[in-house]
């Protein structure tokens, strides 16, 4: 994760958020959104508190109508401030999707990551297989474009192939790349901080008719619950929080921290291809590394071609392998890339490299996911005390295969907008409300003493309504891409409120 001159490593972006993307068009408004039964948890006496001079923004309902081009999905936009110090003057759009449920008990609000990820696409594109039948049944699916991101205001900052520019090494530093972004963007650039996107998912509850909000968000989605916590406790109902970022951190600690863990990833992964046959990087551990090592500096010194043009360097092999540190299910896929990188086609692998960069076969980039990144974190994350040549050297002692890769300069100093995040640990969590808060062992981009840590904030001095479950496995996040156990305490959490044994392993 970076939010310096360098591309985005977005390295705490949900894949299945990311990878699985498509441009739509947001229907208009149209029909009321009908009463459901309270969702489960919900005090039917209770009435969540408006915050002042935010009446009108409250009164809204949200207007459904079927999204375009889209068969069983309901679109809407809601406004909301663009400065709550300032709620009187210009308004917002916060683009929502809803897959309707069958036997509805209330919304179930979801946030794939970034930050940058659309929710509206996570709904659009895998809310069938992310999420499961019986949550489906239950709740209504609920996905929204935060702030700045897709179509909710979005920042867009270079063109496509200012990005493709970038990749290939000729990139921006944060003072050019933020003269870009204000030049069409300079009214929202101060106001896309995660406190911002947090007030808007209030307004976005009351909007659909629930008292309080039941959540499931995703590695950045769960700073942003987090976040919605600290602000509106009382509104909380259940909280599912999986792959969990550590609101302490700052964006150095964040990055050395990934670092270190991607690069313990990798060592798994090679030691794993050493059991396939013709693996080119043989021999597991050390060895393993050093080869894959070699491949990196001969593409740094010699770079391939691909058919379209472009340049296949060590920067897009270092691209491609991140994709499977995030999920296992690519670990055959990187091997297959590898033989025929050998044979000396980069094709398979600047594949990868694009899927996880989200750039489409057409040569256009699916959204805005790059400078929504940069834009958000400039305004989260204080001065880093750790950067440019001193944040180089400690990735390469921490990380000597990959961490040279996701260095660069952390400073956000030449940003057109000011930081407005502080660091600092999670509320304790509301006594009427629920968390469950999902680590896996194995996460490179949100290592699992992260989810630890959170949980023990929301927690505080009483653990009886949080609770962690850990995924003993590898890649990023684990609902809805691991196994039947972690499904079964997840939909049991959010359905029932069962809440799991203490230290319970999937």
């Amino acid at each position: 994760m970076s939010t310096g001159s360098t591309p985005p490593r977005r390295t705490v972006l949900r894949p299945r958020g990311a990878f699985i993307r498509a441009v739509a068009a947001i229907a208009a408004l149209a029909l009321t959104t009908s009463c459901t039964p309270p969702a489960p948890g919900a005090d039917e006496t209770y009435a969540a508190p408006v915050p002042d001079a935010l009446e009108d923004y409250y009164e809204q309902s949200m207007q459904w109508e079927p999204c375009e081009g889209e068969s069983g999905l309901e679109c809407a936009e809601i406004e909301v401030p663009l400065d709550y110090d300032a709620p009187d003057e210009e308004r917002i759009s916060i683009a929502v999707i809803r897959q309707k449920a069958l036997m509805p008990r209330g919304s179930l609000f979801v946030n794939p990551g970034g930050p940058g990820a659309s929710g509206v696409d996570l709904v659009k594109n895998s809310g069938s297989t992310t999420f499961s039948s019986s949550l489906r049944e239950k709740f209504h699916l609920v996905g929204f474009d935060p702030r700045g991101v897709g179509r909710s205001a979005p920042v867009e900052c270079r063109s496509d192939a200012q990005l493709d520019a970038s990749r290939a090494g000729d990139s921006l530093s944060i003072g050019q790349l933020g003269a870009l972004c204000a030049e069409a963007n300079a009214r929202v650039l101060p106001h896309l901080d995660t406190g911002s996107a947090a007030r808007d998912l209030d307004i976005l509850r009351a909007a659909v008719g629930d008292k309080r909000l039941n959540y499931l968000g995703f590695s950045y989605g769960t700073k942003l619950g987090a976040a919605y916590s600290d602000r509106f406790g009382e509104n909380v109902g259940r909280m599912v929080l999986d792959g969990a970022m550590n609101p302490m951190l700052g964006i150095d600690q964040v990055t050395t921290g990934q670092a270190q863990r991607f690069e313990q990833a990798v060592r798994e992964w090679v030691d794993w291809c050493d059991g396939i046959r013709d693996c080119p990087v043989d021999g597991g551990g050390e060895a393993g590394l050093a080869e894959l090592e070699k491949i990196m500096d001969r593409l740094g010194q010699d770079p391939m071609t691909t058919a379209d043009g472009r340049r296949f360097d060590d920067h897009e092999l270092a691209n491609a392998l991140l994709l499977p540190m995030y999920d296992d299910g690519w670990w055959d896929s990187m091997v297959a890339g590898l033989m025929d990188l050998e044979e000396g086609d980069p094709e398979a692998l600047m594949s990868m490299a694009d899927a996880r960069s989200g750039r489409l076969d057409d040569g256009t980039y699916a959204d805005n996911s790059w400078d929504a990144f940069t834009a958000i974190n400039c305004l989260d994350y204080p001065e880093p005390e750790l950067s440019g040549a001193e944040l180089d050297r400690t990735l390469d002692d921490i990380s000597p295969t990959i961490g040279w890769y996701l260095g660069g300069s952390l400073s956000c100093a030449d940003w057109p907008a000011d930081p407005v995040g502080e660091l600092g640990p999670a509320e304790p969590l509301n006594e009427n409300s629920e968390a469950l808060v999902v680590g896996t062992t194995g996460d490179p981009a949100t290592p699992y003493e992260w989810s630890q840590a959170l949980a023990d904030q929301l927690a505080g001095e009483d653990r009886s309504n949080v609770h962690l479950l850990t995924y003993d496995g590898a890649g990023h996040t684990a609902y809805g891409r691991s196994n039947d156990c972690v499904t079964r305490v997840v939909d049991g959490f959010l359905l029932d409120s069962e809440a799991p044994e203490p230290d319970k392993v999937c």
